[in-house]
């Protein structure tokens, strides 16, 4: 029973047997839509993307050019490129030349796409692409043949699904990217530092989502938030270990075998011995590397491991590898209900979202249109967020409505491209990404209009619709996280026959109760501190004598004789 006397029912089994059970995940919608956790996760996501749009600015660095000088033949000369005996001095030079500037932008190419203006770990969240806006989606769907309904339907779910799995692609992006072989030195201390920060991060917003989304299945408990904070609090150090020890088990095996493929430069030592006759310690290397990323799949399971068992890192993570390796199509089969089921149901979030706003907007904008139509509101979402085509739907059918272009070109068409920029020995920039004016000279002329007021109220206006769709877009990353609960709940019962309402509760130590006061004159000592000599209370003066009494003599006095009797 909750301390404030409410009791909730147990939860339910889905069924008469265990086939059943994963009907339990469509309770993820309704545990998900607690404004504590949405609070949580939009937390979350704002510090995330801060702290990855920070180190993106400090690591990302200019794209190199062919003019550049460090590609000069006198620059490559300076640093000892000499052409061998009876070859073209400047032929190889120019040859050796190219071979750099291919190699260093092909480096900067892979930074660009995680730190450059457009960088997939630079955007913020609220301009990051994320899809087409489900009410924009259902009106265009309602004017076309209901014949090609189920494509687009199906189409958009296609898009809408990778969104939830948002946190596991934040956490894996990093990973997969240090991997790359076009990728600098300098490119992985950025990924190491983003993927260090993703990591400290989730381990306390997943935690707090996690934790009460576990007593919330548990069904006859309730927690506060901050009780829940308290409890990730006190084992954050575990939270953060959980996936930071396969990571750093990851990097041990690289770096073993860098050394291994240092000793391979000896000429003979490498190329028979080590390359040769000890190759399958290399496939070993590579399985181990595999093995224990494939595990990775179930990091939500680590948060969720300690947020429903109290415990820590090493149960988080035998627990999260058991689970995965041990009843593999259950796990991929939780995951896909979750997801399915959670891009419908964000669908619905999301399109409330934007018809609340659209309507609010649409309300306001009447007296404007009746009587002063240059007053119509549309300034107000000029810095509306980009995101799930947010802005093209408050921005449709004025002056300043835009429309989302990307980039169509072929690696083949991009180097038709630098062919044909040798000659100004520049670049070639690819052409914009993003949300574009549908119409540029009427948005030109609209913006010139605009006055400082405007301005402000957009601002602001940007303020309130950011706050909004941060929370909106928490609902999938808080749905990630409680749908990984019930997955965890669902895999324990699997796997250790552990019932799924089954939650450590912490307990909470009982009250003393507060002594009764003393009438005693004598004062109580003072607890804590330095302790003060008790003064004795004054001797009290004796009581005066009590003179002695004088003892006299009663005389008993004799009773009378009786009368005679008359004769």
């Amino acid at each position: 029973m909750a301390a404030d006397g409410r009791v909730d029912a147990p939860a339910p089994t889905g069924g008469t047997g265990n086939n059943w059970l994963w009907l339990n995940l469509f309770r993820s919608f309704q545990v998900a839509l607690d404004p504590r956790k949405l609070l949580a996760a939009a937390l979350g996501i704002l510090v995330m993307s801060l702290g990855w749009h920070l180190l993106s600015r400090a690591f990302n660095y200019d794209k190199p050019k062919k003019g550049d000088d460090w590609y000069s033949n006198a620059t490559l000369t300076k640093r000892g490129f000499t052409p061998p005996t009876g070859e073209d001095p400047e032929k190889f030079l120019n040859a050796e030349g190219e071979r750099q500037f291919q190699r260093d932008y092909a480096r900067w190419k892979v930074m660009d796409d995680l730190a450059g203006p457009d960088g997939k770990l630079r955007t913020l969240p609220w301009n990051e692409f994320r899809g087409k806006n489900p009410y924009l989606f259902a009106s265009d769907l309602s004017s076309t043949p209901s014949a090609t309904w189920g494509g687009q339907i199906l189409t958009y779910l296609s898009e809408q699904i990778p969104v939830l799995t948002e946190p596991l692609q934040k956490l894996l992006l990093p990973v997969l990217k240090l991997t790359d072989p076009n990728a600098s030195t300098w490119t992985r201390i950025y990924l190491i530092l983003c993927l260090a920060w993703s990591v400290v991060t989730w381990a306390f917003f997943g935690g707090v989502i996690t934790r009460l989304a576990a007593v919330q299945f548990n069904g006859k408990e309730r927690t506060t938030l901050t009780q829940a904070v308290r409890f990730v609090t006190s084992r954050y150090v575990s939270y953060v270990l959980s996936p930071t020890v396969p990571l750093a088990v990851v990097a041990l095996i690289v770096l073993v075998m860098a050394v291994y493929g240092l000793f391979a430069l000896i000429p003979f030592v490498g190329d028979v011995l080590l390359y040769g006759l000890l190759f399958p310690l290399i496939v070993l290397g590579g399985v181990a590397i595999a093995v224990v990323l494939l595990g990775l799949v179930g990091y939500p399971l680590m948060y969720t491991t300690i947020s429903v068992e109290g415990s820590d890192t090493f149960d988080a993570i035998s627990r999260s590898y058991n689970y995965v390796f041990q009843a593999p199509w259950h796990f991929l089969w939780y995951w896909f209900v979750s997801l399915v089921y959670g891009a419908a149901v964000s669908f619905l979030v999301i399109a409330i979202g934007c018809v609340m706003v659209g309507l609010g907007k649409g309300a306001v904008s009447i007296p404007a249109s009746a009587f002063a139509e240059s007053r119509k509101p549309d300034f107000l979402f000029v810095y509306a967020p980009e995101s799930l085509g947010w802005k093209e739907l408050l921005l449709r059918g004025t002056p300043i409505e835009v429309k989302y272009a990307r980039s169509k070109l072929t690696e083949d068409e991009i180097r038709a491209a630098e062919e044909k920029a040798k000659a100004s020995n520049t670049f070639t920039d690819l052409p914009p990404t993003g949300y574009q004016p549908a119409r540029p000279a009427q948005a030109e002329a609209y913006m010139k209009e605009m006055t400082a007021l405007n301005y402000a109220g957009a601002g602001l206006t940007w303020f309130w619709l950011t706050l909004i769709f941060l929370l909106m877009i928490g609902f999938t990353y808080s749905f990630f996280w409680t749908a990984a609960t019930m997955i965890y709940l669902l895999m324990r019962k699997k796997v250790d026959e552990v019932e799924i309402d089954e939650v450590y509760i912490e307990e909470v130590p009982p009250t003393p109760p507060t002594p009764p006061a003393t009438t005693d004159a004598t004062p109580a000592a003072p607890t804590g501190g330095t302790s003060l000599p008790v003064v004795p209370p004054p001797p009290v003066a004796p009581p005066p004598p009590v003179p002695a009494e004088t003892t006299t003599t009663a005389t008993t006095p004799t009773p009378p004789p009786p009368p005679a009797a008359a004769g």
